[in-house]
């Protein structure tokens, strides 16, 4: 087998997101094809190598396909790598709460049905300064910024509503809420930090969950938008001790996967985790 170079890139200030060097081509910002592998399966054993080799921590891998087939549908190989960096979380996390959403970082590598050529996708930092307002390390750009924002804030495809209950008490309601409603839940991730002497603390927690039936269609018109799912809840403190949830816009996330005519789909869908959400923060 061929072998490939890990390079990382600068995220913001030491941030680090991933694009893997020769016969690799760079396509729109964050999506590259892999001319040397011969499998998704293949390019997935790789790349988690090459991660841990550079000492990151390999959370899991989601196989949507394999996801899919259990629920008698069909889609191209299609897998979720999700890493971590825990110092780098601390920094994006200082920075912006909303970050977590996004977290742990995600590498999808799909086989393209249509070509059968293997490709792979990540967040760039671009993507997550812009969604998530991170400018503070940079004097220059967060002025720049501040003067745009008077022309119209950015579209960021985060939804938002508020609960009187603990950050743990909202979590354990969404997990019974969710898995009363049919949902799987592969991972929760808990981002509640610890900084300084006083140990001071601003919890956070993230829940996965999906259903195959829901994602595989999305999937099936555009593979990219695998990086996005299974949905997600955050939830989360802000520093005047209110607790949020937030999720993901599904017609946002559609739009930036380019999805074709599932506009009422993706309507439904929001629908459906805006109800999902209230039933948890009651």
């Amino acid at each position: 087998m061929k072998k490939l170079q890990l390079v990382f890139l600068s995220f913001l200030l030491s941030w680090t997101t991933v694009s893997l060097a020769r016969n690799w081509h760079y396509q729109d910002g964050n999506d590259f094809s892999i001319s040397d592998f011969a499998s998704v399966p293949e390019a997935v054993t790789e790349i988690k190598a090459m991660l841990e080799d550079q000492g990151l921590e390999i959370v899991g891998v989601l196989d949507h396909a394999a996801n899919a087939k259990k629920v008698d549908l069909e889609l191209a190989p299609t897998q979720l790598i999700l890493f971590r960096d825990r110092r780098l979380e601390k920094k994006l996390l200082r920075r912006s709460a909303t970050v977590a959403i996004d977290l742990p970082l995600k590498i999808l590598v799909w086989e393209d049905a249509d070509t059968g050529e293997i490709k792979l996708l990540y967040n760039g930092s671009g993507y997550l300064s812009d969604r998530h307002d991170i400018y503070s390390w940079d004097p220059l750009q967060y002025r720049l910024n501040k003067r745009l924002k008077q022309f119209g804030q950015l579209e960021n495809g985060l939804v938002t509503i508020d609960t009187e209950q603990s950050v743990d008490e909202t979590v354990e309601k969404l997990k019974e809420v969710l898995l009363n409603n049919g949902f799987f839940i592969p991972f929760t991730f808990d981002f509640t930090r610890k900084s300084g002497f006083w140990h001071f603390k601003r919890p956070a927690q993230l829940i996965v969950f999906g259903n195959p039936k829901v994602g595989t269609p999305l999937m099936q018109n555009q593979q990219s938008i695998g990086i996005d799912l299974p949905q997600k809840f955050l939830v989360w403190e802000d520093r005047d001790g209110q607790v949020h949830v937030t999720y993901n816009d599904p017609l946002f996330i559609g739009k930036r996967h380019g999805l074709q005519g599932l506009n009422v789909m993706l309507g439904k869908i929001g629908n459906r985790l805006g109800t999902l959400a209230k039933e948890g923060t009651k």
